[in-house]
């Protein structure tokens, strides 16, 4: 019975509310708009949606060649300071002066403390005096030393190569004793 009553009361219910009301063109026309206007706005939040996710995964990855212009840079800057060092030596001599080991040890600091993939050159120049063999010869000597010095220091030797330009590459041509001790040096080149 109980059943019958429920059943009658929800009947009753679904009539009176679907009755009530006659549909006229005016509210199809307002329900048509609203409906229109609840997908318009649907379709702008998943547009919102879709250039939210697009942004999201363009600030995840990484911009070609950011990190390649950034391992330039301090490829740059690793290179400037290799070069910025350079080790003098006394008339027809190669060993390294005591006033040019703080310098030495300063380059194996910086050359240790860079782990890319590189070589340095180590250049030895000479002065004009004595013949081009000869100076060749002794700017050899002069790179050799300052390298197994750097191996001493801890350098990985891999990373180090030497070359003599002897009397042919000097910074300053004046016939003069300042100017030839300016010419007797180790210079540094990083080689990429």
């Amino acid at each position: 019975m109980r059943k019958k009553i429920l059943f009658t009361a929800v009947a009753a219910v679904f009539l009176i509310t679907g009755c009530s009301k006659q549909p006229s063109l005016e509210n199809a026309q307002n329900a048509n708009n609203n409906t229109m206007q609840m997908q318009s706005e649907q379709n702008q939040s998943n547009a919102n949606e879709s250039v939210n996710t697009q942004n999201a995964e363009v600030q995840t990855q990484t911009i070609p060649g950011a990190a390649s212009v950034s391992a330039i840079t301090n490829n740059q800057e690793f290179a400037k300071k290799v070069a910025n060092i350079v080790i003098y030596f006394n008339f027809d001599k190669y060993n390294i002066r005591p006033d040019q080991w703080p310098k030495v040890e300063k380059l194996a600091k910086i050359l240790k403390s860079n782990s890319s993939n590189y070589t340095i050159r180590i250049e030895g120049n000479c002065d004009e005096w004595g013949t081009e063999e000869y100076n060749y010869a002794l700017g050899l000597k002069r790179a050799n030393t300052v390298k197994n010095a750097l191996i001493k220091l801890g350098v990985n030797p891999k990373k180090l190569t030497i070359i003599s330009y002897g009397e042919l590459n000097p910074v300053c041509t004046a016939h003069a004793k300042w100017c030839w001790r300016l010419n007797r040096r180790d210079n540094f080149t990083y080689l990429p």
